[in-house]
């Protein structure tokens, strides 16, 4: 894959580098490790005091998970090290890492609020009713205050809710996907020929639909590395290098060894 950096002086340089397709299970647990890579550096002590106490041991207790520790040094490495395969998101992915936002976001704020198992037994089409409900209201909301003469980014209950479940591309870019190349998907054509060819072995072996994208849309960058944690992924990847030509990176282990 062909890609641009900025040199020191700041002229475009490009590299040829092979291409790792991030799915969306590495890309959840890219997120989540957000702001662990910069541990070590020095903070700015307003911003220490501000930080609460229970969240800094919690993200201690994490940061000691042998998983999470290696997705950190990931984030590590892609942020400040010198790599030697590109990282790229496709537009599945971050339709997929949306919907799994929305759901996490919903469920952190609701449990807080409520009853964690509660909200943890609710079925995915519960949670979907909520969701437009606080699209609805907050749309509605918006409205009032533009009525009022009030300004929109007023805080209020719903625009907090609204903030903590629809991703805001500002901060993904700049700091949760950081390090990540988000690719375009063009020219790209799936006929009924082709689905009788090498997707058919995917569905035979019980991939869903999205898995099969991914592997398709993976090919057609001409990636040579699908990451993926998930375990659909692992029980086929011999199949998957051999219809694809792809090595399938299924720990952060195997991620880190091939950057």
């Amino acid at each position: 894959m062909e890609y641009s950096t900025l040199t020191k002086s700041g002229k475009l340089r490009k590299r040829h580098l092979p291409a790792m397709y991030v799915d969306t299970s590495v890309l959840v647990e890219y997120w989540m490790t957000e702001g662990m890579e910069a541990a070590n550096m020095v903070q700015d002590p307003p911003l220490e005091k501000l930080d609460s106490r229970v969240h800094q041991t919690v993200r201690d207790l994490l940061k000691s998970d042998k998983r999470i520790g290696k997705m950190t040094e990931v984030r590590k490495k892609l942020h400040f090290e010198r790599v030697q395969v590109a990282p790229v998101v496709s537009p599945a992915s971050l339709l997929e890492f949306m919907e799994w936002h929305a759901e996490s976001g919903f469920k952190q704020v609701a449990s807080e609020a409520s009853n964690v198992m509660f909200i943890q037994k609710r079925s995915k089409k519960q949670l979907g009713h909520w969701l437009k409900k606080t699209l609805k209201w907050r749309r509605a909301e918006v409205k009032k205050l533009k009525r009022l003469g009030k300004s929109t980014s007023l805080s209020t209950g719903l625009g907090e809710l609204m903030d903590a479940t629809w991703l805001n591309s500002s901060f993904a870019y700049a700091h949760g996907f950081h390090g990540l190349l988000h690719v375009d998907i063009v020219n790209f054509n799936l006929t009924t020929l082709k689905a009788w060819q090498e997707p058919s072995a995917y569905a035979y072996l019980q991939l869903g639909l999205a898995d099969v994208l991914h592997i398709l849309f993976a090919q057609h960058l001409g990636c040579q590395y699908i990451a993926s944690f998930d375990s659909d992924f692992v029980r086929v990847k011999d199949i998957i290098k051999e219809e694809a030509g792809i090595s399938v990176l299924s720990t952060p282990e195997e991620i880190l060894a091939v950057l």
